[in-house]
């Protein structure tokens, strides 16, 4: 097999990059003393330097001390204008027309960090003002100041908050959670009904009928035990359509083992703990409580810039210092979310076809004291430690 690959990338050009182990996130496989081919935007190959060989011509790379993983996927961010602007149109309550795709700048400064810190990919989303603030966007964070070259799909996912950030006074429909869901709820059936029409969608509710084929996901901003399960029992189990549930947070995990049955996704942070509801005010995990309770689906994100984008990593990090298990917190920042987002046969692992965009770094993903240093994004370098060291 290995010689018929060679064979095939003679007729190619592209990167080797040998690094000493390899995180691949596929079935937890771990390679040592790695080889990546990279051509054409993707993974061309991929195992030990035993046995493929450097084909000639390919440029070649060494890090051989260093750890090679899939790039982070934070599918919570609102950096897509370099800022907090453009991210919440507050005059109607629902705005599911609305998309996140004219607000944004490509390689904005947010973005450049974010890549430092090993991010690849970020569903750049709009606010928690209103109910239904609208379609965000999958962007890759590449150099090009071409929003079309950064943008990798649109919509990424339809944002939806669920309490709190929402609540509105002035008795507006949507003050109370009565109002809100059962407004949410209105635009399930009027979706269901366009996604079902052969015909064209109205503009309306267009992105949510994509939900509804499969096209991307609801991302859902949510907390506390009632809404976290509110959110599972309309979505996932009512409507039956693809939903992250994002956030989680304050005593969401109370819920856990009931989400726990259901198999939907989880995306928590940036608040990763607990204190207020547990024993004895004692710190609690958020992941770890998630994971104790049986849920499997887990992706940690940012926020950002609640949480600046480059800290993504240590969302992980502390997870895991929190009682996740290591594999658990690896899996949140590529692998699950990239699945979670529908975009797992992208993004998110290291096999031969997907898009290369590849993070390395001088130890482990979880190691906050190790730099990133180098980034690939869909095979080409976008950051070089040896060039400029950003963060």
């Amino acid at each position: 097999m290995m010689n018929f690959i060679f064979a095939i990338a003679l007729f190619q050009t592209g990167i080797v990059l040998d690094v000493g182990v390899a995180l691949t996130m596929e079935e937890r496989r771990v390679l040592h003393n790695a080889r990546i081919l990279v051509s054409d935007g993707r993974i061309f190959a991929i195992g030990s330097r035993g046995d493929i060989k450097v084909p000639e011509g390919w440029d070649h790379i060494e890090w051989l001390d260093s750890i090679a993983f899939p790039g982070g996927v934070d599918l919570h961010s609102h950096t897509q204008t370099g800022g907090w602007g453009d991210i919440n149109d507050m005059v109607n309550p629902d705005n599911p027309e609305l998309r996140v795709l004219d607000t944004v700048v490509p390689w904005n400064l947010d973005y450049r960090t974010g890549c430092a810190g090993g991010v690849t990919t970020v569903n750049a989303i709009p606010g928690s003002g209103t109910n239904i603030s609208g379609a965000g966007v999958l962007v890759k964070l590449k150099k090009t100041l071409e929003v079309d070259d950064a943008v990798f799909r649109s919509p990424g996912s339809v944002k939806v908050a669920q309490g709190y950030n929402p609540e509105r006074g002035g008795g507006d429909l949507g003050a109370t959670r009565m109002g809100m869901w059962w407004m949410l709820r209105w635009w399930l059936d009027w979706a269901r009904e366009e996604a079902e029409d052969p015909g064209p969608d109205d503009p309306a509710v267009a992105h949510i009928a994509g939900i509804f084929r499969g096209e991307h996901p609801f991302l859902v901003h949510t907390a506390g035990a009632r809404d976290t399960y509110g959110t599972v029992r309309m979505f996932h189990l009512e409507a039956k359509v693809p939903v992250v549930v994002s956030h989680a947070s304050f005593s969401g995990y109370m819920a856990g083992e009931a989400i726990a049955e259901t198999g939907a996704g989880l995306n928590i942070g940036p608040r990763n703990f607990d204190a207020r509801f547990h024993a004895r005010n004692q710190i609690r995990g958020l992941v770890e409580a998630f994971e104790s309770a049986g849920n499997t689906d887990i992706s940690v994100q940012t926020d950002a810039n609640v949480i600046p984008q480059e800290e993504f990593l240590f969302q992980a990090t502390l997870a895991e210092r929190l009682g996740c298990s290591t594999w658990t917190a690896l899996e949140s920042i590529n692998s699950d979310p990239a699945r979670q987002i529908l975009a797992g046969d992208r993004i998110g692992r290291l096999v031969p076809g997907l898009d290369a965009d590849i993070v390395v770094k001088a130890g482990s993903p979880l190691d906050p004291r190790s730099p990133v240093q180098l980034v690939l994004i869909d095979g080409e370098i976008t950051y070089d430690i040896r060039e400029k060291q950003i963060y």
